[in-house]
């Protein structure tokens, strides 16, 4: 047993980030593509219609396989963040069986290490990429990353190591969260993170939120909004441009194209 494990130790030494090596082949597969989009899960992504998007690389994150056009929609790949208290790995198991049911069949799944051992059985189906917080930029997959306040800071990482020329961002409206209750396009009543913490009697934190403008949250998307700045300013330098394409987002750190044309009667 102790032979082992100082083995196992040796070759983590020796190869640090060997779990993250096939990582480069991200680029050759979105390679093709001039434009992402990453699609977070802000309720005015109710509103639209993100179908027209189904032929560019669609970056999904958390709980946006709920949405009811998910199969039109043609995620090209899906994140999750690293799991967290107060999640547990009975609600993690149980959220990400429901993610596999209805996450259309071939779309891989990009999830950070913590988590592998859960998602090597629930996914083992699927074509799962792994990769760590606890880096910087410039982005590089094939080792740690930038540890995100957010999962949209992953997909972010993710379109700019692809290279993809433009991204455009919907349902990431960190603007208003502050001030406002924090809702999202799917119900907390139905199949989702939520539902699944409620399920087994763990209390949200945001979801008690009664103040406005509490300290705990301001602080936090401070560091966020930081975390998006240092993004942007990485997206230019590499020659690429990252805007806000959400006509109900005032989430201003990236200029905006918003899609107006997009909105549903």
């Amino acid at each position: 047993m102790i032979s082992r494990i100082k083995r196992r130790v040796r070759r983590i030494i020796k190869q640090p980030y060997k779990l993250y090596s096939r990582n480069v082949e991200l680029k050759s597969m979105f390679a093709n593509f001039k434009q992402a989009v990453v699609l977070g899960s802000a309720s005015s992504i109710n509103k639209l219609d993100l179908s027209v998007f189904s032929k560019d690389m669609v970056i999904s994150v958390g709980n946006f396989f709920e949405h009811p056009d998910i199969k039109s929609i043609e995620p090209k790949i899906h994140i999750f963040a690293a799991s967290h208290p107060p999640i547990t790995k009975e609600v993690l198991i149980e959220w990400w069986t429901r993610c596999n049911s209805v996450l259309p069949e071939g779309v891989p799944l990009l999830v950070e290490k913590r988590d592998k051992e859960v998602a090597d059985v629930v996914f083992k189906d699927r074509n799962v990429f792994f990769y760590s917080y606890g880096g910087e930029v410039p982005v590089d997959f094939t080792k740690p990353i930038l540890s995100p306040w957010s999962v949209t800071i992953v997909a972010l990482q993710l379109a700019i190591y692809c290279n993809l020329p433009k991204t455009g961002i919907f349902g990431v409206n960190h603007d208003w969260q502050c001030i406002k209750p924090y809702t999202h396009f799917y119900s907390h009543d139905k199949p989702s993170l939520e539902y699944y913490l409620d399920k087994a009697g763990i209390e949200i934190a945001y979801e008690k939120q009664k103040q406005p403008f509490p300290k705990a949250r301001l602080y936090k998307e401070y560091e966020m909004y930081q975390q998006y700045e240092i993004l942007k300013t990485e997206a230019e330098r590499e020659g690429l441009n990252i805007l806000n394409y959400d006509p109900f987002s005032d989430f201003d750190v990236f200029d905006f194209d918003k899609k107006h044309e997009l909105i549903m009667d």
